[in-house]
């Protein structure tokens, strides 16, 4: 009887080859080239098995739910009461408004009137002239019949009781008005983004941090309005102006004092990335700052229908201690659309859209291709005749 003997490798038809190859591979697991996340979160219907106990081992992982999304939005208000508790923003909407006087400081510039006595309000005599006495870097100025008078440091009420006890020996009944002819002594500085940067007098009128940015020229088209700063002395305060330019919320309209310096920083730092499945994936500067995940998916075109997976949606950010956290979202539903809408990205976030297992498996065999058509092309080569 024969034995009988395995077929050589230029006897097997390339199609039963090219079968085995392929079966192998989606037998073996191979994964298609690229990234991939199977990772798993309270609340996923699809949990990512092994690969997604790996991850969790390395990250803290979330469902990106309207629970999450309300817990975060506490979080945000808690840290901004903290700029409130530090005493830099002014109190809340129904409490009184704390009084606010001009303190006279070195440098400034009083005009004094003697009513009655022009040669004590203008002594130089001059109509066109507007007379003033500046004040010393010592904080005093001196005045006919009075002498050195204190005035750094004193409203221009204090100053002018002073002045009327001094003259009041001399003159009957002296009428008195001091006022700050030009104010030189106190300045806030703002910096950064805005139209014209450079220092802002402050006046008996108090400054707050929008009157500096007005006056300032407005803010620029590149501000990031989520982090802008106030440095006060050797502290230094973070506030987020875009609650308060495009929500309303007053209590970020923060008094200036005097040396504040405001930095608005430039939004060209703030990214996130889209990557994976989307029509357009790459970086978006998040405007003003502020960006939703859902306005992140759609300024990149959104989802590409044919190649992704709706259900794996996720956004991957830095924690505490450098821990990654990664938040998944399942938008199969209309619903998650809304709740991605309500899901603030933070600067340098990355969202990845996971590619559908069918997407998967036809790069696979895109790959595969190539290498069947070798082997046919050398099959034929020692195999005159073979089927093409």
């Amino acid at each position: 009887m024969p034995t009988a003997r395995t077929p050589s490798l230029a006897s097997r038809p390339v199609a039963s080859i090219g079968a085995g190859l392929v079966a192998a591979l989606v037998l073996a697991g191979c994964a298609a080239p690229g990234m991939r996340m199977d990772a798993s979160a309270p609340g996923n219907s699809n949990p990512g098995g092994a690969a997604s106990g790996d991850i969790a081992r390395r990250a803290d992982i979330f469902a990106i739910s309207p629970k999450l999304v309300a817990e975060m939005a506490a979080q945000r208000e808690a840290e901004r009461k903290k700029t409130s508790a530090a005493g830099l923003v002014p109190p809340k909407t129904g409490q009184a408004p704390q009084p606010y006087n001009y303190v006279v400081g070195p440098q400034d510039i009083l005009r004094i009137t003697v009513w009655n006595h022009p040669e004590l309000t203008n002594p130089s005599g001059t109509a066109n002239e507007l007379s003033g006495r500046v004040v010393n870097s010592d904080g005093t100025f001196y005045f006919p019949y009075v002498g050195r008078v204190q005035a750094a440091g004193r409203t221009v009420g204090d100053i002018r009781e002073t002045l009327t006890r001094g003259l009041g020996g001399i003159l009957k009944n002296p009428q008195i008005d001091v006022s700050v002819l030009q104010y030189r002594s106190q300045r806030v500085f703002v910096a950064g983004e805005v139209r014209t940067p450079g220092a802002i007098p402050i006046t008996d009128v108090p400054v707050n941090i929008v009157d500096a940015i007005a006056a300032a020229g407005g803010l620029g088209p590149e501000a990031d309005l989520s982090k802008v700063t106030v440095t006060r002395g050797d502290r230094s305060f973070e506030l987020d102006l875009y609650s308060l330019y495009y929500e309303g919320d007053a209590s970020r309209n923060t008094r200036l004092q005097s040396g504040d310096i405001i930095n608005v920083p430039e939004r060209r730092f703030n990214k996130v990335f889209v990557l994976g499945e989307a029509f357009r994936p790459g970086s978006i500067v998040m405007p003003r700052g502020r960006m939703s995940l859902a306005e992140a998916l759609g300024d990149s075109g959104g989802v590409n229908p044919l190649t992704a997976n709706s259900g794996q949606i996720y956004v991957i950010r830095s924690g505490e201690n450098n821990r990654p956290q990664i938040f998944h979202l399942n938008a199969e539903t209309a619903d998650a659309l809304v709740v991605a809408d309500r899901f603030e990205l933070r600067a340098r976030d990355v969202v990845y859209i996971d590619a559908a297992k069918i997407a998967r498996f036809a790069r696979v065999v895109n790959n595969i291709l190539p290498t069947l058509d070798f082997l046919r092309e050398s099959l034929n080569d020692f195999t005159p005749g073979l089927p093409r």
